[in-house]
């Protein structure tokens, strides 16, 4: 019996619902959004991970299954918060064909 008056009882044998490992899934979407959120960097990773989680971590292995959907809902914010650029000029970058366009 725990003390905890919102701890959630496992199934015998099971790790407790937030000491589950992180899965192999959840590594990839993690990789796959730092990547998207513009994140090439290991220690820039790093530390948006262990800012997420409050404590240190040497790789995505180290989190909880739990820990992985803060750390992707705080990748999505950051990959939303990114300027939304084309790259190109403002004439490449045209929607419509002009004048020149139709000679």
């Amino acid at each position: 019996m725990t003390d905890s008056l919102f701890e959630i009882a496992a199934p015998e044998g099971q790790a407790p619902l937030q000491h589950k490992p992180i899965t192999d899934e959840q590594v990839a979407r993690i990789r796959d959004a730092f990547t998207d959120a513009g994140i090439h960097e290991q220690d820039e990773r790093k530390a948006v991970i262990e800012s997420c989680v409050i404590r240190s971590v040497s790789s995505l292995r180290d989190l909880y299954a739990t820990d992985a959907y803060r750390v992707l809902n705080l990748l999505r914010q950051r990959r939303d918060a990114l300027p939304n650029t084309v790259g190109g000029s403002a004439w490449d970058n045209r929607e419509e064909d002009t004048w020149i366009d139709k000679l």
